[in-house]
């Protein structure tokens, strides 16, 4: 008796009904749609909280960045041309590239047709 209470007492829950292709896509761009449309509202009221700098502070902060991105530029190069000078000077780089100077003998390429009809006139003469 007390397995048929349960049993009845449970919620029987339907499954969903399953969609075909045209829904899938068609609930895909309302989901989307929905999505997009909160987003501009966020957006919107984001954009309502900004606080825009006056001319004053405007340049103030690009003058300082632009003299912050020179000053780094300058130590960069700075530090590249220390740490050239004391590798050129220890020998990993060397200004002049080593070659090895192999002799080889090259052998022209010849046309075998024409060494043998040579070969055959000296011969029958």
């Amino acid at each position: 008796m007390a397995q048929k209470k349960n049993q009845e007492s449970r919620i029987i829950k339907k499954a969903p009904a399953r969609k075909n292709f045209l829904q899938k896509i068609i609930a895909f761009f309302v989901k989307t749609g929905k999505k997009l449309k909160t987003f501009a509202s966020n957006l919107k009221a984001e954009m309502k909280r900004v606080v825009w700098p006056d001319r004053k502070k405007l340049i103030q902060s690009t003058a300082t960045v632009l003299a912050i991105c020179l000053i780094i530029g300058i130590a960069l190069f700075i530090i590249d041309s220390v740490l050239g000078g004391i590798l050129n000077s220890v020998g990993f780089y060397s200004q002049t590239p080593t070659t090895n100077t192999t002799t080889q003998t090259t052998v022209a390429p010849t046309d075998a047709t024409t060494t043998l009809a040579e070969s055959s006139e000296t011969t029958a003469d």
